[in-house]
C-alpha cells in the first residue's frame, strides 16, 4: 500500500512536469494532471489540497534533498557540490519548471542558501566571504548568494548541459572562501 501511495504521488508530480513543459502553470488543471496520470481525483486531493500546494511541496521536498546532501560536510568541498548537483541533474526538468513557475524562486533560493550557511556553524563564514571578496559583509553575502543562484540557475536553464563535477569546480571557482 505504501509503495503505490508513493507511486500515485510521483506519478502526480512527474505529470505536472511533463505537462508545465508543454503549457504554463495558469493553463494546467487537476483534470489535466488527473486524466494524464491515470488517476483518480481524490487521490490527487489525498496528497495535495491545490495546484500550489503541488509546486510549493515539490519544492520543499527538492530543498529538503540538497540540505540532507549539504549537511553531510559542513565545508561545502567539491565532493558534496559534485552530489548535489548530480541529484539536481537527475531532477532537472522538475526544477526547471518550478523555476519557471515560481515568481520568486531565486528569491527563495537565496533564502534557503543563507540559512542553509548560517545554520550549519561554518567557523567565521561571514568574515571569510568578507575577506575573499574585499567588501562589507553585507554585500560580499549577497555576492556569494547571488553567484551561486546565478550558476545553478543557468545550469539548469541549459539543461545540464555541463557535468556535476564542472559545474561543481565552477562554483567553487567563484564563490572561493579564502581562510588565510
Amino acid at each position: 500500500m505504501l509503495k503505490e501511495a508513493t507511486i500515485s504521488k510521483q506519478k502526480i508530480v512527474n505529470t505536472f512536469t511533463e505537462l508545465s513543459e508543454e503549457s504554463s502553470l495558469e493553463q494546467i488543471s487537476i483534470t489535466d494532471i488527473i486524466k494524464k496520470a491515470n488517476l483518480s481525483r481524490p487521490t490527487f486531493y489525498y496528497y495535495y489540497s491545490n495546484q500550489d500546494n503541488l509546486v510549493e511541496t515539490t519544492l520543499s521536498k527538492i530543498l529538503d534533498k540538497v540540505s540532507s546532501i549539504l549537511q553531510k560536510y559542513m565545508t561545502y568541498q567539491k565532493g558534496v557540490l559534485t552530489e548535489m548537483l548530480r541529484y539536481l541533474k537527475e531532477n532537472h526538468k522538475l526544477c526547471r519548471t518550478l523555476m519557471t513557475h515560481i515568481p520568486n524562486i531565486n528569491e527563495l533560493i537565496c533564502e534557503f542558501i543563507i540559512e542553509t550557511i548560517l545554520n550549519y556553524d561554518i567557523e567565521n563564514v561571514t568574515e571569510l566571504m568578507e575577506r575573499s571578496y574585499h567588501i562589507p559583509v553585507k554585500y560580499s553575502s549577497e555576492v556569494y548568494v547571488i553567484t551561486i543562484v546565478t550558476i545553478l540557475a543557468l545550469w539548469l536553464k541549459e539543461g545540464c548541459i555541463e557535468s556535476p563535477e564542472g559545474t561543481a569546480n565552477t562554483l567553487l571557482e567563484a564563490v572561493i572562501i579564502k581562510a588565510k
